[in-house]
């Protein structure tokens, strides 16, 4: 390949929109159960998603995960048929007929559903980034070139450091949930917790002292109360 080329590829990148789905109303369709099924199946299993697979054959791991499952993961052993994909929100597809993939998509498109191609992903509408969660915190991570192992890499550094500001991010929320109707102080107060020097107050001890020191008592009673 040309040199100029193989660059204007590597720069051309992959534009991505993200938005946070609630898993649990999510109901999921995967068609293949090898491991490129089992794969997609263990990431939405885990989130909470209702999840059925279609296929002729399934892999020893995804029928231990279904029987290992609550009642969120359905094995289906029979042939593709449309029918299948009516009440799906998201469809997988991770087999290797390239033609049935083709009308797959081309119903999918007509239906406005959302399909991801787990042998090659730009032939798909989407990716399933590597997600990861700490108790009040939760993200998702891709790279812009299509790089799965770099992107658990980075995730892995990032989980940790965010666990760092995890006890924090929860006192903050819980005021800034009680700042609501709080006017005229709502803003300032929530422009004071979102900050590094509160956050060092937070790991100093001195969360509540800060508080007090800055607004009105009666306020920071309320903000306060368990």
């Amino acid at each position: 390949m040309d040199k100029y080329n193989a660059k204007d590829i590597f720069h051309e990148g992959i534009d991505y929109s993200y938005i946070s789905l609630i898993s649990k109303k999510l109901r999921i369709g995967i068609i293949g159960g090898g491991k490129a099924g089992t794969i997609k199946a263990k990431h939405f299993v885990k989130s909470k998603s209702y999840v059925e697979v279609l296929a002729k054959t399934f892999d020893e791991e995804i029928i231990e995960l279904a029987k290992n499952s609550k009642d969120n993961l359905k094995l289906i052993n029979e042939p593709f048929n449309f029918r299948f994909l009516h009440d799906k929100h998201i469809v997988i597809l991770a087999f290797n007929d390239d033609i049935l993939k083709n009308k797959i998509k081309d119903y999918c498109d007509e239906k406005y559903k959302i399909y991801i191609d787990s042998s090659d992903f730009m032939n798909g509408m989407g990716v399933v980034p590597v997600q990861r969660n700490t108790d009040n915190l939760t993200f998702a991570l891709n790279t812009e070139y299509g790089n799965p192992k770099g992107s658990v890499f980075l995730s892995n550094k990032i989980e940790n450091l965010l666990k760092e500001y995890d006890s924090f991010m929860e006192f903050i929320t819980k005021i800034r949930n009680k700042t609501k109707g709080l006017e005229p102080y709502k803003d300032d107060i929530i422009k004071f917790i979102v900050s590094d020097e509160y956050k060092k107050a937070f790991d100093d001890g001195k969360s509540e002292e800060e508080l007090r020191n800055n607004f009105p008592k009666n306020i920071v009673d309320y903000l306060l109360e368990p």
